[in-house]
């Protein structure tokens, strides 16, 4: 029997074995790209997670700078009572931590978004550095009042400058999570 004649006589089993073997071919094809698009799926889902879990870490540890700044006994700092030491005891491991969230977050935001972060936290360093040049300043003529009420302006004035930078960056955040 040639394949001619096997063809015409038995043409509807072979019919049924090409469409099953494309069928075959079909669903692993869609298994595949089905897989893949999972995979892409959570990878995103993930990056998203950890984004948000970064961005919360950021926000935690600019709070803590923000409280550290706004209940420091400024007063007896300024007027030397307390020792260099022991002001860095209490303020560089909070300005570590703010820093080292900074960080995580260049991974997660473009440059654009990462410089209200930026902003953020250098106001923070400059409330630090204002302190130490009204600590180390032993100018006689400026007293402890002056030096206080010149510190809590500047601190005042950085932290208003950075609730506004806060509200333009959550409204980002939110903007980003919105559902649509």
């Amino acid at each position: 029997m040639t394949f001619k004649e096997l063809l015409t006589t038995y043409w509807s089993q072979f019919t049924l074995i090409l469409i099953a073997i494309g069928s075959l071919i079909f669903y692993f094809i869609k298994r595949y790209f089905d897989n893949s698009s999972k995979k892409i799926e959570i990878n995103h889902s993930l990056f998203q997670q950890n984004r948000l879990n970064a961005v919360n870490e950021f926000y935690k540890n600019y709070s803590k700078a923000e409280l550290l700044w706004k209940q420091i006994a400024i007063w007896d700092i300024l007027s030397h009572q307390i020792k260099p030491k022991e002001i860095d005891e209490i303020v560089v491991p909070v300005l570590n931590d703010l820093k080292k969230s900074l960080f995580e977050l260049k991974i997660y935001f473009d440059k654009n978004e990462h410089n209200h972060f930026e902003s953020l936290v250098n106001g923070i360093y400059a409330i630090n550095k204002k302190m130490s040049e009204l600590y180390f300043d032993y100018d006689k003529d400026k007293k402890d009042v002056h030096k206080v009420n010149e510190f809590d302006f500047t601190r005042d004035d950085i932290l208003e400058k950075n609730n506004k930078t806060i509200d333009k960056l959550s409204s980002i955040i939110r903007d980003t999570y919105k559902m649509k």
